[in-house]
């Protein structure tokens, strides 16, 4: 099936229309036989084709990934997750790629198609299928990566799904490992009863919360562009939370330890420069602390918490310099 669409999209490569009776027969050849339902797949090619004609022949811009997604998966939420539906529109996930050259845009519309069809074997574990067409898939993202962390992703899942399908044919008990988006979902989930706990002034069971989101987050591979954006911010969030927590039990040291990460990543986060001279201050490097809460107010002036808090240290900083000079006049009684 996947060669039957591949060409047909190879067909209409350069033209504005297709015979939409052609695409049809192919869909009802890919098992999706009730019109509701092939008219929907239909649909979906139809929105996927157009879009890829109102943009240069050789990219895929993040704006058309989403609506492309979003598209897919409001068919497939319409069909009730039907399997035969869910195997189609990944095909044509996959098939399009044959339109496009930028590697960045092919690979999350087949990062897409590869989430489809997992979600597809958590439903219906024995469709062979989709094991095959999962193994091809993850083989060919691993191929068109430089990136090496990416591409050892890519091999393991490929390995993954051919080990279950041996498995499965084998007769064994199999299960699938949780995806990156499941795992981003759960990572969402986690930091929520962390900001429960937040809420209750319970920081430790905020930090083991933010902890345990942070463990499902930290080097998921495999998402597609939008949900790596919330990815990496989550990471952030989740790093900023845990510095608050620290903060409030007095460990400024750990704090400002978790605070450089987030500006390693973020120079011109206020919030972490705000934070991070407020625990250099509890910890008497008042210079520093200085540095941090005047670049913050640069970038938020007038920010009331900010003035005070740089004022604070501007005093700190002038009482301990008349300690200082003191305690060195003394020295030379």
């Amino acid at each position: 099936m996947q060669a039957k669409f591949e060409q047909f999209f190879e067909n209409v490569k350069n033209q504005t229309t297709y015979d939409e009776e052609q695409l049809l027969k192919l869909i009802e050849s890919s098992k999706v036989t009730q019109e509701e339902k092939k008219e929907k797949v239909a649909n979906f090619a139809n929105i996927l084709f157009k879009l890829s004609k109102s943009t240069p022949s050789d990219s895929i811009n993040a704006t058309i990934i989403k609506q492309v997604n979003d598209d897919a998966q409001k068919y497939i939420n319409e069909v009730d997750g039907d399997v035969d539906v869910s195997y189609t529109i990944a095909l044509i996930f996959i098939s399009i790629t044959k339109l496009f050259k930028q590697d960045a845009g092919v690979n999350s519309l087949l990062n897409n198609a590869t989430t489809i069809l997992v979600n597809l074997l958590y439903k219906q574990g024995n469709h062979i299928d989709s094991m095959d067409l999962l193994i091809e898939t993850f083989e060919v993202l691993s191929k068109k990566t430089n990136d090496e962390n990416k591409k050892m992703y890519y091999v393991s899942r490929s390995n993954e799904i051919a080990r279950y399908k041996v498995d499965f044919q084998s007769g064994k008990e199999v299960k699938l490992s949780p995806t990156s988006s499941e795992k981003l979902q759960k990572a969402f989930a986690y930091k929520e009863k962390g900001t429960d706990a937040f809420k209750k002034n319970d920081w430790k069971g905020a930090i083991y919360n933010y902890h345990c989101a942070n463990n499902y987050v930290t080097g998921l591979m495999g998402l597609g562009d939008e949900e790596d954006t919330l990815s990496k911010n989550l990471v952030l969030v989740l790093t900023n939370n845990i510095a608050i927590c620290n903060m409030k039990l007095g460990k400024f040291n750990r704090s400002i330890d978790l605070l450089d990460k987030v500006l390693n990543s973020e120079p011109n986060n206020v919030k972490a420069l705000y934070r991070r001279g407020k625990c250099l201050i509890a910890e008497k490097q008042y210079v520093h602390a200085e540095e941090d809460l005047e670049k913050a107010l640069a970038l938020s002036p007038g920010d009331k918490e900010i003035v005070a808090e740089l004022k604070n240290c501007k005093q700190k900083l002038n009482d301990f310099k008349k300690i200082e000079a003191k305690a060195y006049s003394k020295m030379f009684d």
